[in-house]
């Protein structure tokens, strides 16, 4: 087979499937998308016809928008060969497409896309379940739906999100691979433990030194926090404003290098994915996001300089 992913670059989760679908393919072309180009990446295959090259085109822990989607659904081809799989409330209507499956929550909790694609390649017999691999996906889901942190207290969960943080993707997706095709129970062996501990120690200098600089504003009605940063600690620094209980409703994340702005619930009960929304972008309730056009740019230095 030959087949072709899509999926999300920014966290273990967006890795996860790429992972399970190169442990059953070796030759796997997969390409590696934010929220906001995804659409972008597809449209490039679909114009110069390399999508028909592909048996399978996989979409995980993203969604086109609805134009890309008739696109799809009015191409016979296409629509025999497209398969995605989202766990994000704001695509949900989308379901109404037969090559789309987008689940929140199922039996175990609140859903990822890692797990929904696990559950696609078990049903069609494309993988086999063992305790790593199950272990591997489940420990995902943890960190994703943050059910690591409300339920669990699960550190490992943490633990591989801070190693995915320290290698970067390619890396990641290199020791994960090697790690659930060779090993039978699933752990961090003593240089991973090494570059995870090194990573929390670094990564609480930096969230304290990006805190220091918070600016606070009202934003939509709601009291934010506002921090300049660097993509990768976009949710420690949320964790820390939590944890310490600062009197915000929700933290504004601006990594400009990145080209994104971050939005994450402080208070409980407070929706970002509205913000989100304001602005362009899309997200969970407590976790969303958008790119910064060159109009946002402006509006955050009429934020800032107000």
């Amino acid at each position: 087979m030959h087949n072709l992913i899509f999926s999300h670059i920014s966290d273990i989760d967006g890795m996860g499937s790429v992972v399970l679908l190169k442990l059953v393919e070796q030759d796997l072309h997969y390409e590696l998308c934010e929220t906001f180009n995804v659409n972008d990446k597809f449209e490039e295959y679909y114009n110069s016809k390399k999508i028909y090259d592909y048996d399978y085109i996989y979409i995980t822990d993203l969604c086109l928008d609805d134009e890309h989607l008739k696109i799809i659904q009015n191409d016979s081809i296409l629509k025999s060969k497209v398969k995605i799989f989202d766990h994000h409330e704001s695509v949900l209507q989308f379901n109404s497409y037969d090559f789309v499956n987008i689940v929140i929550k199922d039996k175990k909790g609140f859903c990822c896309g890692t797990t929904l694609f696990y559950k696609y390649l078990l049903d069609n017999k494309i993988i086999k379940s063992n305790q790593a691999i199950d272990k591997f996906c489940e420990l995902t889901r943890r960190h994703d739906t943050w059910e690591w942190k409300k339920i669990y207290n699960d550190e490992m969960s943490r633990n591989l999100s801070l190693l995915f943080e320290t290698v970067g993707t390619e890396k990641y997706i290199e020791i994960m691979y090697n790690k659930l095709k060779t090993e039978i129970e699933f752990k961090f062996n003593d240089v991973e433990e090494f570059l995870i501990e090194n990573r929390k120690t670094k990564m609480m200098e930096k969230v304290l030194s990006y805190v220091q600089d918070i600016v606070y504003k009202e934003i939509f009605g709601l009291k934010a926090g506002i921090v300049f940063i660097s993509y990768e600690y976009r949710n420690e620094v949320a964790q820390y404003l939590t944890d310490m209980k600062y009197d915000i409703d929700f933290v504004m994340l601006i990594a400009i290098e990145h080209g994104t702005i971050s939005y994450r619930s402080v208070k409980p009960g407070v929706n970002v994915r509205i913000v989100a929304e304001k602005m362009g972008g899309k997200g969970h309730d407590e976790a969303a996001g958008n790119s910064i056009s060159n109009i946002q740019k402006e509006q955050i230095l009429d934020i800032l300089l107000s």
